[in-house]
């Protein structure tokens, strides 16, 4: 059949499936909600099999040697995020030769599109995405892998100086008295997800999806949606959250009546404001609430918090999401252990014994 591009989800981004002349069928995510550019990416992989059918191994050999970051795209099956950072990547090496484009080149490639940028940003927007398309060619035969180390501390201190903004500000987690207060001032529906993340550790994505079909209130639990490394799961609610949300009505479909997490930042502020607290942000409040409240303040071993927070690892709940309280150790130091009197007691005791004998 001949290939046929069509929004697979209603969700904007082109997929192309059928067979190519003399290829083999498939069927993948063009990475582009625009039609045209679909339309030209499926023509491309049409032209593109029917020269291989054609010219057989010379073409092959030929392609690889002459294999452009446009091509390894057309071969990537990015998520929505990554097509859009992609974009303006491919505009400006599209037609590079794969096997010319080295790691610095990259690197300083970062540097010109987001000039303002952290080194993270750097990482995830331009480093990243690059690498994946690159590597995935390469796995499928048609180019050399690309490694591109991480930015150095260095690196990052350096354009944290010279953008005048500090990267990877301390998160500030949330605790039971910022919620409560953040509840006094928020409307119903946005204090109420601010305890579900904070009692949970589910992410702000994911209590924006939950609907009333994924609530079982008499079982105490909640149906989560898959996010980043863990499955879709039942989630156990505590009497309280099974209470708060027994009481609130849906609203535009949704639980917690917020489509996505963008619709709540806004709000979330002005409720900060408005109650005089710390202006500490969704997942800071929620996720990093709970493994502090947990492990720090609760004093609940990391394994069995790794768990309910659904953390891949102990190491990742510690390292990044549990947070020390600053000034417990210096008032450990300076409080006086008590004086054990039982030496005294102790030879007291056995004094006594003596006469007794």
């Amino acid at each position: 059949m001949p290939l046929e591009i069509y929004d697979r989800d209603g969700c904007g981004v082109w997929w192309v499936r059928g067979r190519p002349e003399g290829g083999s069928y498939i069927r993948r995510s063009l990475g582009t909600s625009d039609r045209s550019v679909a339309e030209w990416k499926a023509a491309e992989i049409e032209r593109k099999a029917r020269r291989r059918s054609l010219l057989g191994d010379e073409a092959l050999a030929a392609e690889k040697a002459e294999f452009t970051f446009r091509d390894a795209v057309l071969l990537y099956d990015p998520t929505p995020a990554d097509a859009r950072f992609l974009i303006p990547i491919l505009k400006k090496i599209g037609d590079r030769r794969v096997a010319d484009i080295k790691p610095a080149e990259v690197k300083d490639l970062a540097r010109e599109l987001l000039p303002n940028a952290s080194t993270d940003t750097w990482q995830r927007q331009v480093i990243t995405p690059t690498r994946s398309v690159i590597n995935n060619a390469h796995e499928r035969g048609r180019c050399p892998p690309i490694r591109i180390k991480a930015f150095t501390r260095a690196e990052r201190v350096k354009q944290d100086q010279r953008r005048g903004k500090q990267s990877r500000v301390p998160k500030i987690p949330g605790d039971w008295e910022w919620i409560n207060a953040f509840r006094s001032e928020a409307n119903p529906y946005l204090g109420a997800m601010a305890l579900f993340m904070f009692t949970t550790a589910a992410r702000i994505t994911q209590a924006t999806l939950v609907t009333p079909d994924d609530l079982d209130l008499p079982g105490n639990r909640v149906w989560l949606q898959a996010a980043k490394g863990h499955d879709a799961q039942w989630v156990d609610i505590s009497p309280q959250m099974v209470a708060v949300l027994a009481n609130l009505p849906p609203r535009r479909g949704r639980v917690f009546g917020y489509k996505t997490r963008h619709a709540v930042y806004g709000s979330w502020k002005r409720v900060c404001k408005r109650a005089g607290i710390g202006e500490i942000m969704p997942h800071a409040a929620g996720r990093h609430g709970f493994a502090t409240e947990t492990v720090v303040r609760q004093k609940v071993d990391p394994a069995s918090a790794a768990m309910d927070g659904r953390w891949s690892s102990t190491k990742v709940l510690l390292d990044t999401y549990s947070h020390g309280q600053k000034g417990v150790a210096m008032r450990a130091m300076r409080t006086e252990p008590v004086q054990d009197a039982s030496g005294e007691a102790l030879k007291h005791l056995e004094e006594k014994a003596k006469k007794a004998k």
